[in-house]
């Protein structure tokens, strides 16, 4: 985030103060050290002056600040041809037809599209050296669907293809407010489509789906799945999985953590910005206007649709292999939880809705949902903390997993339609038994083995694993009632706090 000297005025006393309570012990988490202490109340604090700014202010600053790539990793630019947003721009215009006005806009009029679709390869030097497989991770950034690049994201991408033996493709998507949804959906349509059936000056050839891994972080995230569920209603190629970091996949905030975990996480109750010509709301002391557009990605009226918040999907069945990583302490926490279920059907009395005729039932998703203790929203960012390092090998692992080596090309086996996939792994925020984080497969942490049933594991504070339920049925079947709903304004007045 761009700190100017009114941020930098405020960090000061905030940094102080958060030391004071840190030795004072008034911590929100108790397994937080004072790095990690620090790191939440800043971002939290820089995040919440927001309304200080324009949001085109923010989006300047954000479209050029990165952090510098590593010596040892090779970047290379490319754009992603207007025929491939065409065709995805048709291709959402088949799946929203007769939903043009809850849509709100005339996004197929949108004037943002004369600016091309930026991309940037990113791999290491050496991963050629180091695998056979042409492994490939579309890599989707966050930022609330309003902020953010490919090349700010760099410096994570960079350590899971490494980890993952892997090249990366992160792109610039349309943003919000300018280019509400479905402007950043038809973008990474094209981005995936560029992968696919690239044009003969590429300088590549066609990626095969199955040597493909969706990726994202918060947004990036939502709109990963919001893909997987695009591409199986279409009928295209799909990848081999996707993986998510802290996705958000329900733009209602109808679900408990995002009011319980407020306190241990640094995403603020809303982004509000300055009145400026891209903000749709004029005046942020208007209660009236800001009830009107709480999601700066959506109207109101679109916030049910599957594409913007994937949760809200009938069946989120059929869509590959897919590994989830959350905070247990961050505020988006439950929505992994219950999209990770709905997605597995581990409860079919819950999940299998009833079908309209002729609509298709799918088969159970495939799903591994990493709990780590005591991490906040994409905690992955702190790179200082070895629970980040840790998630990112993890997840690294599981690319090379899904995406073998060719001698390893027998090894993967396929289970029957009616089995629930999910795996449940709840990570120690002080993993004592992998004090080096290269996490080796031992008798109760081999995720390989046990992929393809109904597993749930925990790894506690103490390093110890046993088997037990996230959450059970009956909370399951209360967060389901809680879906597509508006947060009651007058029990959670601090959502729309100045």
């Amino acid at each position: 985030m761009a700190l100017d000297p009114k941020d930098l005025a405020e960090l000061t006393p905030m940094f102080i103060s958060t030391v004071y309570k840190h030795f004072r012990n008034e911590i929100p988490d108790s397994n937080w050290d004072l790095r990690l202490h620090l790191a939440v109340a800043m971002l939290r604090s820089v995040l919440q002056r927001s309304k200080h700014k324009t949001i085109e202010k923010q989006q300047k600053f954000l479209a050029k600040a990165h952090i510098p790539s590593s010596p040892s990793t090779l970047v290379k630019k490319a754009i992603v041809p207007e025929t491939c947003r065409s065709q995805a721009e048709d291709i959402m215009a088949g799946l929203l037809s007769g939903q043009e006005e809850k849509v709100g806009w005339r996004w197929k009029d949108d004037p943002m599209k004369q600016t091309p679709l930026r991309g940037e390869w990113v791999e290491s030097k050496t991963r050629k050296k180091l695998t056979d497989v042409d492994r490939v991770i579309l890599y989707i950034h966050g930022g609330a669907y309003i902020i953010g690049s490919a090349a700010q994201e760099r410096f994570l991408i960079q350590k899971v293809a490494k980890e993952g033996a892997a090249r990366a493709f992160g792109f610039d998507y349309r943003l919000a407010p300018q280019s509400p949804f479905p402007a950043a959906l038809i973008d990474t349509l094209a981005a995936y489509l560029y992968l696919i059936q690239p044009p003969s000056d590429s300088g590549f050839e066609p990626i095969n789906p199955k040597n493909i891994v969706i990726m994202g972080d918060s947004a990036g995230g939502g709109l990963a799945l919001s893909l997987l569920l695009v591409l199986r209603d279409v009928g295209l190629p799909q990848p081999v999985g996707a993986t998510c970091w802290s996705p958000w996949v329900d733009l209602f905030h109808s679900l408990p953590s995002i009011f319980t975990n407020a306190s241990t996480d640094y995403l603020p109750s809303g982004l509000i910005y300055k009145a400026s010509p891209a903000n749709p709301i004029k005046d942020n002391t208007d209660i009236k206007q800001r009830l009107s557009r709480i999601q700066y990605y959506a109207h109101n009226s679109a916030l049910d649709i599957p594409y913007v918040s994937p949760i809200l999907a009938d069946d989120l069945g059929g869509l590959g292999e897919i590994f989830i990583t959350c905070g247990n302490c961050e505020r988006l926490r439950d929505e992994s939880i219950l999209f990770a279920n709905k997605a597995a059907k581990t409860y079919p009395e819950l999940f299998n809705i009833p079908r309209k005729e002729g609509q298709r039932s799918y088969p159970p998703t495939k799903v591994s949902l990493n709990i780590f203790e005591a991490m906040p929203h994409v905690f992955q960012l702190f790179l200082f903390h070895p629970i980040a390092i840790n998630a990112i090998k993890r997840t690294g692992k599981w690319i090379r997993k899904v995406i073998p080596e060719p001698d390893n090309g027998d090894s993967k086996s396929e289970s029957s339609n009616d089995t629930h996939h999910i795996l449940y792994t709840y990570h120690d925020a002080k993993p004592k038994v992998r004090e080096e984080l290269l996490i080796p497969d031992t008798p109760d942490d081999n995720d390989d083995d046990d992929f393809a049933i109904f597993t749930t594991k925990y790894i506690d504070i103490k390093g110890g694993c046993r088997t037990n339920d996230v959450v059970n049925e009956e909370t399951l079947k209360e967060w389901i009632n809680m879906l597509g709903k508006l947060p009651d304004f007058s029990k959670h007045p601090e959502l729309l706090e100045l």
